[in-house]
């Protein structure tokens, strides 16, 4: 998701950044108010420095004590309007960010699952959490600096029309020579905006392999490949970033060069014309003390191409993530209640894109109510894509699939996934207390919480706790070790009571008791739960309604324990590889 490098700042993306403001456009308009109240008082500073040139050298023209009341009333009046327009600014900026981040987190949340092979959990981090922050600040800053800068650089650019409307039109013809310089500087700082963006995303997808596979690293004593290549991704960062910044750094000086000449040329005609026309000393002293403050303001407004170039990069980067395909859900029936657990897959074809053979070819099976069913089979034998199937994570491209006699096709996929509760292999935890963890989304209530953990084989370990069921299990359980990790996933699946149960190689990571434990009461609800288990060990599986075996994402065999140990066929064959490996 590289941003386009080619493209200037377009509407679209300023459009957008516009609709997490309009919410709070109260904010921004109060801010733009409070701000035109400072700039109001710029053109009195130049006037009053005129009015001294000009009558203050006089004897008795005002008491002197005028002085510093008028000046220190002017700056705290100004003072009040900047600290209102700030405050304000700051509260607008926040709360768009909060709204920012939330469009971004819905949007990863209803990601097609095919785009998740491709989005790093590094990247998506930074999207979500550090982008909204930076764009916002930057675009914000802009925003400032036109208001505290532009609106009185607006103020005095009317005050010197008033003043000398002929010597104001000369000194705006080096506006097109800056404009131009401008462009050029920015055309360069957008370049090496996006290639800094792009190097600062790879680093940050470095670190999060990093702070995953850290034992890997340290088993393979790879500390100092791993640190090499830091160093290597760190240092294209860097470079970048100087190239964005000197590009960046040369609008200032060459802004201010072209506004010197400008600025030199007006003032030498200015005493010409006072000269010729015998002006006096007052208006001169008023025209060029505004002149200088309208340069100096300027300045201020000739950086914003840079860090509003930035803006437009990163967004372009978010907005290409809230652009990826959504996951599609064309389903309009809502089932009633729990389902009866019926499963029956009807010539399903799937082919995964870009693979050369499909991943499932015109399989039939079915999973009967209240029955366990076992699926086993050599890895690419096509189990994990029936249940990817199955949980409405694609779309099967042909054949159907029924739920109860209903095509899943149309089922909404939140009615659809209400149905099942799924434990697998890859075991995935938040960080939060053992209750929210098995009450993931659901209301909690303190008999159903229990009865899933001692199910689960893992209520004593539990009340041996500090904080019993409310320990904090760390990010993805890295307080708890493999098997009670995986137990507690049990209890998640075991809490919500869904009608169909799948397993999938569910009790890989637990000791012989433990796994027992489970065994026995996953037992006690045959009849009552449509079970789906996939399993590596063979002898989990022995006591199976039925056992389908796979291959190359077709049926090779199917029936009981003891018919396909019978039939002497690819079932016997795997039953006896795995009692001599024991």
């Amino acid at each position: 998701m590289s941003p386009d490098t080619n493209a200037s700042a377009p509407p679209s993306v300023l459009r957008r950044l516009g609709r997490f403001v309009f919410p709070h456009r109260w904010g921004a308009l109060l801010t733009v108010l409070a701000y035109i109240g400072a700039a109001a008082t710029e053109p009195m500073l130049p006037k009053l420095i005129g009015y001294a040139f000009g009558e203050g050298f006089a004897k008795d023209a005002f008491p002197l004590w005028m002085v510093p009341v008028t000046l220190i009333g002017l700056y705290l009046v100004r003072g009040i309007f900047s600290f209102a327009g700030q405050y304000l600014f700051n509260w607008t900026v926040t709360r768009s960010v909060m709204d920012f981040r939330a469009a971004l987190v819905q949007a990863l949340m209803r990601l097609d699952a095919q785009v998740y092979t491709r989005v790093q959990p590094g990247t998506a981090v930074s999207k979500v959490v550090n982008d909204p922050q930076q764009i916002l600040q930057l675009v914000g800053d802009v925003g400032m600096s036109v208001l505290r800068d532009g609106l009185p650089a607006l103020a005095i650019l009317l005050y010197l029309f008033f003043l000398n409307w002929k010597l104001t039109l000369l000194a705006l013809v080096v506006t097109p020579l800056m404009a131009f310089v401008m462009k050029k500087v920015n055309q360069r700082v957008r370049l090496m905006a996006s290639r800094s963006y792009d190097s600062q995303l790879l680093l940050v997808n470095k670190i999060d392999d990093l702070a995953r596979a850290w034992r890997v690293v340290r088993q393979f004593g790879a500390e100092a490949h791993e640190r090499d290549r830091f160093h290597d991704l760190s240092d294209q960062v860097r470079r970048n970033t100087m190239k964005t910044v000197t590009a960046g750094a040369l609008s200032q000086p060459l802004s201010q060069l072209v506004a010197s000449v400008g600025l030199s040329f007006i003032i030498c005609v200015a005493l010409w014309q006072a000269r010729a026309e015998g002006t006096g000393v007052q208006a001169f002293a008023e025209f060029v003390a505004a002149l200088i403050l309208l340069t100096s303001r300027l300045r201020h407004l000739s950086d914003l191409a840079a860090p509003l170039t930035r803006a437009t990069v990163i967004a372009k980067g978010c907005f290409e993530l809230m652009d990826e395909p959504k996951e599609a859900d064309g389903g309009t029936t809502t089932l009633p209640g729990p389902a009866r657990g019926d499963l029956a897959m009807q010539d399903v074809k799937l082919t995964y894109p870009g693979a050369s053979q499909p991943a499932l070819d015109g399989l039939s099976l079915h999973f009967p109510a209240g029955k366990t069913t076992a699926l086993v089979g050599a890895s690419g034998a096509g189990k994990s894509s029936i249940i990817h199937l199955l949980l409405g994570f694609g779309r099967p491209d042909g054949g159907r699939i029924l739920l109860d006699g209903t095509d899943i096709e149309t089922l909404t996929r939140l009615s659809l996934r209400r149905q099942f509760a799924v434990v697998s292999q890859d075991i995935v935890l938040f960080d939060d207390s053992v209750a929210n963890n098995i009450a993931y989304a659901q209301p909690r209530d303190e008999g159903r919480l229990e009865a899933a953990l001692r199910t689960a084989h893992l209520w004593e370990f539990v009340q041996s706790l500090p904080e019993g069921v409310e320990t904090s299990v760390g990010a993805n359980g890295s307080k708890l070790s493999g098997g009670q990790r995986q137990r507690l996933a049990i209890a998640r699946a075991l809490y919500k009571e869904a009608p169909i149960w799948i397993f999938d190689e569910a009790t890989s990571a637990l000791d012989t008791e433990s796994e027992r434990a489970v065994q026995q009461a996953l037992a006690a609800w045959s009849g009552r739960k449509t079970l789906i288990v996939i399993a590596h060990r063979l002898s989990t599986i022995r006591d199976a309604d039925a056992i389908h075996v796979l291959g190359a994402g077709q049926l090779i065999e199917t029936g009981t324990h003891a018919e396909l140990m019978a039939r002497d066929g690819a079932y016997a064959a795997m039953v006896r590889a795995q009692a001599g490996e024991s």
